[in-house]
């Protein structure tokens, strides 16, 4: 019973994220003329030829560059924490694990699985791997404050902080 408790609020807390997300969002772009944007986008899909996704390949080049690194990933729960909420592999039982373990687990889901290399964003990852130094404050600010490090939120302020550069 715990356990689909824990399991429900899981899923309360991701639905409740990507609310907060979807709202700023919404809120940063009050200036938007959404109408225009879907008449555009709907010119685009209809003119420009698909992009090719980055391939596994790419996604397993470049993901032990960053799930070695122990600025970032201090401990093996960072680890499956970044794991779980970036690259929506979950990993049992990561508390009796090696750190190379877990890695080895990560690499081979993503190697194994279309969707779930399909899910991974390299935008994502380039954006975390050329901002080690701010997400590894972020992670002491939290630390500090006593407040779960959330990895969505990191993202999005290194996206922000983009933006204005």
């Amino acid at each position: 019973m715990r356990h689909e408790n824990r399991k429900t609020q899981n899923s309360i807390n991701k639905s409740i994220t990507f609310i907060e997300d979807l709202c700023w969002l919404l809120d940063s772009q009050k200036n938007t003329n959404y109408t225009e944007v879907l008449s555009l986008l709907s010119d685009l899909k209809k003119s420009t030829p698909v992009l090719d996704a980055p391939t596994t390949d790419d996604l397993i080049g470049i993901l032990p560059q960053l799930l070695t690194d122990k600025t970032l990933f201090t401990t093996n729960k960072t680890l499956a924490q970044f794991s779980d909420e970036i690259l929506g592999i979950k990993i049992l039982n990561w508390h009796k694990r090696s750190r190379f373990e877990m890695i080895g687990v990560i690499i081979c889901t993503v190697q194994d699985s279309p969707e779930v290399a399909a899910g991974i964003s390299s935008y994502v990852l380039s954006n975390i791997m050329n901002n080690k130094e701010e997400i590894r404050k972020y992670q002491k600010e939290s630390e500090k404050a006593n407040n779960q490090f959330l990895w969505n939120d990191a993202i999005h302020k290194i996206v922000e902080m983009d933006k204005h550069e």
